[in-house]
């Protein structure tokens, strides 16, 4: 086996060591909350160095949960952030709540959702 081929073969085992852990939630419960929902994200955070990846899903956010992201953010975007989090969870890894460093990760995924659409204005 050449250096090639050993390092995509190692490469492959680490893919396969990584353990997913989304709170056992399943196709049939993402679908319940797209009928209830609409769009629902998917948020994962790996931690390479224990060979986890936990994935939380989130809704969009409503009217209420920007007006108070927007309100807070000012003063405090970490708190902001933690508002949309908090309001938008559907369920997941319970270690993406309660981990700090998860938990930050996610709402930094989570704000990027504003950016999304694209915007035009046109003067008739």
């Amino acid at each position: 086996m050449n250096n090639k081929e050993q390092k995509i073969e190692n490469a492959a085992e680490e893919v396969a060591q990584i353990t997913e852990i989304n709170g056992g939630v399943d196709a049939e419960q993402i679908q319940a909350w797209k009928n209830r929902y609409g769009r629902i994200v998917e948020v994962c955070v790996a931690d390479d160095e224990v060979g986890e990846r936990h994935i939380g899903y989130f809704r969009r956010p409503d009217s209420q949960t920007m007006q108070a992201f927007s309100a807070v953010s000012k003063n405090n975007e970490m708190k902001g952030s933690e508002i949309v989090f908090d309001n938008c969870w559907l369920g997941g890894s319970p270690m993406m709540k309660s981990d700090a460093i998860y938990k930050i990760n996610a709402m930094g995924m989570l704000t990027t959702m504003f950016s999304r659409c694209s915007n035009s204005l046109k003067n008739l």
